[in-house]
């Protein structure tokens, strides 16, 4: 597999030179870095380092799915609470004020002009590159290259909701992906398996699925993980995820119809 690893300013990218298959991962929370020059927006490391800030465990996911699938990954290079990368430009929560009941002092009161250049410096290099890197390869394998955008979520937030799902499934109309998915991990039966859950995929907070996958009108899903799967105490359990993670993932390939079963029947993931 050759790879080139690009650190942009704005976003990470795993670049694939020969992708077996039409399938390219994002993660647009993987990172709780925030400029120097914003003085941590005010919070201390608690606070960078909890699942307000990036999605736990969700980088270390998808670059281990890029490596397996020998395909493609854009990741976001900053904080959630500087910009959600998964938010749209007038969404009321595209850089929030307060985030599971913290305060996020440098957000709020900011000016017109700070608001549009962290939206100018920020979100739009990403989104650019993501829709950059499905295009090349939609010309490379002459169809909608599929699109998988990789989260997790917090055991429950300050409300003390528990969230039983070991893995949340994020879709919309399309359900090309998400019925195969669905099919293989309920029948490995080694995790709750969430159906829009803990959040829905007809929910305002989805920009990036919605934006590359349905309104590209390609395929495309939101894989949610409980972030305690990846925790040093339970590596059994994230062994075994990422197992059937790819399993499904495969599956979905073969299931999904022309040409993405033509492609996937002539390699050997495992």
């Amino acid at each position: 597999m050759l790879a080139i690893l690009m650190i942009n300013k704005n976003y990470e990218s795993i670049i694939i030179k020969n992708p077996k298959l039409p399938l390219l991962f994002c993660c647009d929370h993987a990172s709780n870095l925030i400029p120097k020059k914003y003085n941590k927006l005010g919070l201390d490391k608690t606070v960078l380092n909890s699942h307000i800030a990036f999605d736990i465990g969700a980088k270390k996911l998808t670059k281990v799915l890029s490596k397996r699938f020998n395909t493609s990954a854009i990741l976001g290079k900053y904080s959630r609470l500087l910009i959600d990368l998964n938010r749209e430009e007038n969404h009321k929560n595209l850089i929030p004020e307060n985030s599971d009941e913290v305060i996020i002092p440098s957000n709020i009161n900011l000016t017109k002009k700070d608001y549009q250049y962290r939206i100018d410096q920020f979100h739009n290099p990403y989104h650019t590159k993501l829709s950059y890197e499905l295009q090349k390869m939609d010309k490379l394998f002459f169809c909608k290259t599929a699109l998988i955008c990789i989260h997790s979520f917090t055991p429950s937030m300050k409300d003390k909701i528990k969230r039983p799902w070991d893995i949340g499934l994020l879709y919309r109309k399309d359900q090309s992906l998400y019925k195969p998915l669905i099919e293989s991990l309920i029948k490995n039966n080694n995790f709750k398996i969430g159906k829009n859950k803990p959040y829905s995929g007809y929910d305002d907070v989805n920009h990036t699925m919605t934006t590359h996958g349905e309104k590209s009108k390609r395929p495309f899903i939101s894989i949610e993980i409980r972030n305690d799967i990846f925790e040093e105490k339970n590596l059994d359990r994230y062994n075994q995820l990422i197992k059937n993670i790819s399993e499904a993932i495969f599956y979905s390939q073969l299931k999904i119809g022309e040409p993405y079963y033509t492609f996937a029947k002539n390699i050997n993931l495992f």
